[in-house]
């Protein structure tokens, strides 16, 4: 009997031994990075992600966490420069111990880490930077939630199409020449050839070009009256700003980041009811409640900068939560992995249509709505529900 009960001790040893082991994982705390743009000039970026991050940590926590143990997300800034990302996800991995990962930044920044999240077999859950790279080829342990830029492209020009200008419409499109840029693109063609639209001019432009005179001359001598305005941020507004110059009318489709309110605030001079395209709502009773949830758990300054980065930061996490929550007590990255790989609806609140990732893809929240931003109430508006494209 004595034998069998140092055979049994010493069998629950090695098994506790083996899950200690599990990184990021403690009785009490489970440890989650986040890399992401903290600093330089799309910094707000990055804190609106955080702030979702928080926001859905903080809501977890205080309804117990996740069988019993406490949520902690740890950020660390990779400036939008993919050698930091790299860098970013060493420094958490290896001195922080996280457990799985939620902050990407942009898409050559995950790609950047995604060899050192293969390596560890992390579960990741991406939301910024859902583009065809990441999910194609499919890494078992990533989980891509989003539309891709061809979607996004396509269902506004579908809905100008179909609502605002017809058959006479003369398309352009003004893009980065990188792989962002090539997918943007996609969806310009699709749409021009699905409706026959002539596609009077296309001009690729290097990131971080501010000045536009030239390419927007090219767009209104060819008598552009729908644009695919492929800049972010002060470029997308810098566009627009050469197109009133010019005094074009046009109907414009943006990329999604111009959704939020700094690009909003950048872009509205110009006068422009210009579009945007995006996998999370913008406007609406999801939204309300949303902000009613965080002023539990943000300042009244944080709850200013709620941007769409916020929305899928929250998403993200509330995931990965619920991945790890079906795992029980003995918490793995192996187990979170399966779980997430059979998640099916799972809901958002309405912030966008439910997640499931039971599919070769693992892939999801691929559905968009189209929303317009009027610039006399300074404020967008929904001109759709979610739809698959």
């Amino acid at each position: 009997m004595r034998t069998s009960i140092i055979t049994c001790a010493a069998a629950l040893l090695l098994s506790t031994v083996a899950y200690a082991a599990e990184p990021g994982v403690t009785d009490t705390e489970i440890k989650v990075g986040d890399v992401n743009i903290m600093t330089g000039p799309a910094a707000f970026v990055g804190k609106g992600f955080a702030l979702g991050s928080k926001i859905a940590a903080a809501e977890i926590n205080a309804a117990g966490g996740i069988n019993g143990r406490k949520l902690t997300v740890i950020t660390e800034d990779d400036g939008y420069i993919p050698a930091r990302s790299f860098q970013a996800l060493t420094k958490l991995i290896e001195v922080d111990g996280i457990f799985a990962l939620n902050g990407t930044s942009g898409t050559a920044n995950v790609l950047a880490m995604m060899p050192l999240i293969t390596e560890h077999n992390l579960p990741t859950v991406v939301t910024e930077a859902p583009a065809k790279l990441v999910y194609t080829p499919v890494r078992p342990s990533v989980f891509t939630f989003g539309a891709n830029y061809e979607d996004a492209f396509y269902a506004q020009l579908k809905y100008i199409h179909d609502n605002m200008e017809g058959k006479d419409a003369v398309y352009g499109i003004l893009r980065q020449d990188d792989d962002f840029g090539k997918d943007v693109e996609a969806g310009f063609n699709r749409a021009v050839k699905e409706f026959g639209g002539k596609a009077a001019v296309r001009v690729a432009f290097k990131k971080g070009t501010t000045n536009f005179s030239a390419e927007m001359a090219q767009m209104k001598q060819a008598g552009v009256t729908v644009l695919a305005n492929g800049g972010i941020f002060a470029g997308a507004a810098n566009i627009l700003a050469e197109a009133r110059k010019l005094d074009m009318k046009i109907q414009s489709a943006g990329v999604w980041s111009e959704g939020i309110p700094a690009s909003a605030a950048l872009s509205a001079p110009a006068g422009y009811d210009f579009m945007v395209a995006d996998y999370v709502s913008l406007v609406g009773p999801a939204n309300d409640k949303f902000k009613v949830l965080a002023k539990k758990f943000v300042t009244d300054d944080e709850l200013s900068n709620i941007s769409r980065y916020t929305y899928v930061a929250y998403i993200g996490l509330k995931t990965l939560a619920e991945g790890m929550r079906q795992c029980g007590k003995e918490l793995t990255r192996t187990c979170t992995i399966e779980k997430l790989r059979g998640l099916k609806n799972f809901e958002t609140g309405g912030l966008s249509a439910p997640i499931s990732f039971d599919n070769p893809l693992q892939l999801s929240g691929t559905a968009v709505g189209v929303y317009q931003f009027d610039t006399k109430a300074n404020a967008f508006k929904a001109l759709s529900e979610f739809k698959q494209y």
